[in-house]
């Protein structure tokens, strides 16, 4: 600890965002190929397995907006400590 907790607080604001922005492209990524491979399975003599792959994905994207809500909701409690520490700072 750097004995900054405005700073602090601010990095782990950043850092949630940050998390934030690789799960939800992740989960952008997993719809996009579950729609891609049920397009796949509906081609005359697809693969059967390509509907399989298609709905692990879309449960892949549901954990993934799963952890999207929670990482959302840290979000916006660090925001919440971190304009605090803010105001603190700007009234001492």
């Amino acid at each position: 600890m750097s004995g900054d907790p405005l700073g602090e607080a601010q990095a782990t604001e950043d850092a949630l965002r940050a998390q934030l922005g690789d799960l939800i492209g992740a989960k952008a990524r997993a719809e996009h190929e579950a729609a891609r491979l049920d397009v796949r399975a509906g081609l005359p003599g697809a693969d059967p397995e390509l509907a399989a792959l298609a709905d692990r994905h879309r449960a892949q994207a549901a954990r993934l907006a799963a952890e999207v809500e929670e990482v959302r909701s840290s979000l916006r409690a660090q925001e919440v400590r971190t304009e605090s520490l803010r105001a603190d700072a700007a009234g001492a």
